[in-house]
């Protein structure tokens, strides 16, 4: 099997572009039913967050998709031309596209080092491609080992000790450009756990009034319950603008809920707000920093106080990545060992189909006395072993040459030679 990611991240392309290659949860079912009935003999994840966009399949060496053809996808899905985005998509294949997802779930691609959120958002992406049908034996044991690396990488390091999500950067980001929060009015939009993250930090730090506003008005409410805000009409979004001195959103909106003119609308003359809009797609129309006494910022804004939070942490990276490589390797490991599997399976099958023809008959020409089943017995167990040590170096090779060309042209020859029926036993 050859495994295949092509993606852009936050490393590779600014949120402009991020926002317009997001798949959100609401797409999701669409694109991972587009790609499975183009590929039907791929296992396909898609990983959308608001930091990447990533897809990762698993297909026959020979097979399809193609790096081209994933990419060609990517762009026509999410509406993009070509030139907009080539530059910022990457591929990787086989044991850096392995590497490349254990080390998500690790923290260690993420805007903020050590970050925890990407563990939900990966088994969401996970959950949504076992609903949708499109995973099978090679996604599934890739997104488990992944998920297990990085439980284990936390447990072994400090690289999630600290200020470790978007969120609690976002509230040092805060705390920096407002200044004193006592007494200010914080507007809060979405009710995800980011939301909740903020909210507590920024009472915690004196905000003199929380609002809470979402579509869902009981999501609302009870977010305001949990932390302590006070929840918001969402109809009257404009009205809260109006008084807020700071608006924080993060929701999973694909187009703009706060644009130049309904900003324009609600405040009111010589007042200033500050905006944080850490949504991919953004909440906030760009046009709106515009406006004067509006501060606007973005999650690619937050980069510069995400890299003083990593430097810190440097040492634990340097330790992640030492314990991530011992994960790649024995995941490696087993999976070339499957995938040699299914030959090394028949041989034996075949040689044991032929040893119980030949047992049987000769049963029937053996000499009839009272130890005649004994001998029988005898016989069996003699051929059964003659067999096993005649093959044993066969398949000793195989399992030694596992994942390279060469067991690749092995099992093809093998399965030539003695008609193998290698059709694995671990299906989609």
């Amino acid at each position: 099997m050859r495994i295949l990611r092509v993606a852009a991240t936050h490393q590779t392309a600014d949120v402009a572009l991020r926002e317009r290659l997001a798949i959100g949860r609401e797409r999701m079912p669409t694109a991972l039913a587009d790609l499975s009935d183009r590929w039907p003999d791929a296992e396909i994840l898609v990983l959308s967050t608001c930091n990447r966009t990533e897809v990762y399949t698993a297909r026959p060496v020979h097979g399809h998709p193609r790096d081209e053809e994933l990419r060609r996808w990517l762009r026509d899905f999410c509406g993009v031309e070509a030139a907009a985005c080539e530059h910022a998509l990457r591929t990787d294949a086989d044991a850096d596209a392995v590497r490349h997802l254990f080390a998500v779930a690790c923290g260690l691609e993420s805007m903020v080092l050590g970050e925890a959120e990407i563990v939900s958002q990966l088994k969401d992406a996970y959950s949504a491609a076992r609903e949708a049908g499109t995973t099978g034996a090679v996604i599934n044991s890739l997104v488990q080992a992944a998920l297990a690396a990085g439980k284990d990488v936390r447990r072994r390091t400090g690289i999630g000790q600290g200020k470790v999500s978007v969120a609690s950067v976002a509230v040092d980001f805060i705390a920096s450009a407002a200044g004193d929060l006592a007494g200010k009015c914080v507007l809060n939009i979405g009710a995800g756990k980011t939301n909740e993250l903020m909210l507590r930090r920024l009472l915690e730090l004196g905000a003199g009034k929380v609002l809470v506003t979402n579509r869902s008005a009981e999501k609302a409410r009870e977010l305001a319950d949990r932390c302590g805000g006070e929840p918001a009409a969402w109809e009257r979004l404009g009205e809260h603008l109006a008084i807020a001195d700071v608006v924080v959103t993060s929701t999973g909106s694909p187009n703009a809920l706060i644009t130049r003119d309904m900003l324009a609308e609600s405040l009111h003359p010589g007042r200033a707000v500050l905006l944080v809009d850490l949504a991919v797609p953004r909440d906030v129309e760009p046009a709106a920093a515009e406006i004067g006494g509006v501060t606007l910022y973005n999650i690619d804004d937050l980069s510069s106080a995400a890299e003083a939070a990593m430097r810190s942490r440097q040492d634990s990276r340097e330790a992640a990545e030492a314990i991530l490589e011992e994960h790649v390797a024995a995941f490696l490991e087993d999976l070339n060992i499957r995938q040699v599997a299914p030959a090394i399976r028949a041989l034996y099958r075949r040689a044991q189909e032929i040893a119980a023809d030949e047992i049987h008959s000769a049963h029937n020409k053996l000499a009839e006395h009272d130890d005649a089943e004994a001998d029988a017995v005898i016989v069996r167990r003699a051929v059964h072993r003659t067999l096993r040590r005649m093959l044993h170096p066969a398949v000793e090779a195989l399992r030694n040459a596992a994942g390279t060309d060469a067991a690749r042209a092995d099992v093809a020859a093998i399965s030539k030679l003695f008609d193998l029926d290698t059709e694995d036993t671990e299906q989609r």
